[in-house]
């Protein structure tokens, strides 16, 4: 075997291996190990002196021929890094195997744009990106500081742990059932069961959290807010909890024509689950948008830019981050760095909507379309609004789109097309 005697210097790296489809085009991943990855990896620095040292098997697996070489770096290995770009299958068991090993000290990460599992959604991805040489720059950095701050921490980051220490055998099966029809896109069969999981043990939040996110999915808003409070009070720092509930609340805020006072708009659970995770992007970027939503919009700015920041560059928090900017000075301006940013975004949100079914729809087709609007292409603004609005399941999610471009329009930033979409928006209600 030629597996390192001691483990605990190790990063393992779980990836594809050569040449691989991803989405529309094709990826020489061992390149990607070489220059960003192994450089990364190399420059973290372990608490007892030395750094890390990046490890990966050389060769695939399938069932059958699977080395005892990887299965001992899936379970000792220091620290791990799964690249999830392209939804390799290989790429997931490991990740399942690494999972039920180790408590902590697995980090995920994709190429920017690749599509995100709904079974591992609420996992926390990090994107990378690896075209020119100032990304490629970038991701080492980023990917460094990722690893150095994961082993400093040492968090619980495995769902697998976080479940198997949450439950009783009463309920594994309800489990294991409500993930199958997951698996099969029946939410509704899988709401059903983690109902049956919660009523079998209502006080594990982490059952709760699936739950709701469950009931989100199925527009069953009331009773989803209902399993996210629960959870939020059963464990006070579950970030993801805070999260989600503070997402519910503002939709709920939002449905109401005059909310009555006292009824919460999802502000302080954000801060909380901010408060609990900093580095959360979806958090600041929700919180983002309640703050402008309330013509907070120098508070609401500050978010973006950091969700930005610590997202690398997602597009939704950038194109917010730049309507604001926009709208505190009446112009639209657009640096070297911006229009590379918006380029960036377009690639990525252009690979999402080729998939079939389109990826993160409606927003990934109202997102190319803002990009079209500061890019002054009239046509192709209205012509994504018009794809948007066909893929949009509740009208919150047009009138959120709408509220950012009246927020242009009122800010005197005229843009080509904008009163234009502000028509075809309110002709679709």
């Amino acid at each position: 075997m030629n597996v390192p005697r001691d483990l605990s210097a190790t990063c393992f790296v779980i990836m594809p291996f050569g040449r691989k489809r991803v989405q529309d085009r094709e990826v020489d991943f061992d390149a990607i190990y070489d220059t960003v990855f192994a450089p990364a990896i190399g420059a973290v620095p372990r608490p007892e002196g030395g750094v890390l040292a990046p490890r990966r098997t050389d060769k695939d697996f399938f069932s059958g021929h699977i080395s005892q070489e990887m299965f001992e770096y899936l379970e000792h290995s220091r620290l791990a890094v799964a690249d999830i770009s392209g939804l390799n299958a290989n790429v997931f068991y490991e990740i399942g195997v690494r999972h039920r090993a180790r408590a902590g000290g697995t980090v995920i990460v994709r190429q920017a744009g690749a599509p995100l599992p709904f079974d591992i959604n609420q996992i926390k991805v990090f994107d990378y990106r690896c075209g020119d040489s100032a990304e490629v720059a970038a991701s080492i950095q980023a990917i460094t500081r990722i690893l150095t701050e994961t082993l400093a921490q040492n968090r619980l980051d495995s769902p697998v742990q976080q479940a198997l220490r949450a439950q009783s055998p009463a309920i594994d099966p309800l489990l294991r059932e409500a993930e199958a029809a997951l698996g099969h896109g029946d939410r509704a069969t899988a709401a059903a069961r983690y109902g049956a999981a919660v009523a079998a043990d209502p006080h594990n939040p982490f059952v709760r959290v699936r739950h709701g996110i469950v009931l989100k999915d199925l527009d069953r808003l009331p009773a989803a807010r209902e399993q996210f409070e629960r959870a939020t009070f059963l464990q006070p720092g579950n970030a993801a909890a805070w999260r989600e509930l503070g997402v519910i609340e503002n939709l709920l805020y939002r449905a109401l024509e005059s909310p009555p006072a006292g009824i919460p708009d999802g502000e302080e659970s954000l801060r909380r689950a901010v408060a609990a995770d900093s580095d959360d992007f979806d958090a600041l970027a929700a919180l983002g948008g309640v703050l402008k939503r309330k013509d907070q919009l120098e508070d609401a700015l500050a978010m973006y830019r950091r969700s930005a920041e610590v997202s690398d560059g997602h597009p939704y928090p950038l194109l917010n981050a730049l309507k604001l900017q926009a709208a505190a000075t009446g112009r639209l301006e657009l640096d070297a760095r911006w229009r590379r940013l918006l380029r960036r975004a377009e690639r990525a949100r252009a690979d999402q909507t080729a998939n079939r079914p389109p990826y993160d729809a409606p927003w990934s087709f109202f997102d190319l379309a803002e990009i079209r609007l500061y890019g002054g292409d009239q046509a192709g603004f209205l012509e994504r609004l018009a794809q948007a609005l066909d893929h949009c399941d509740h009208d919150w999610q047009a009138k959120t789109f709408r509220d950012g471009l009246q927020l242009l329009a009122d800010r005197g930033v005229e843009l080509p097309g904008i009163r234009e979409g502000l028509a075809v928006i309110d002709e679709s209600f």
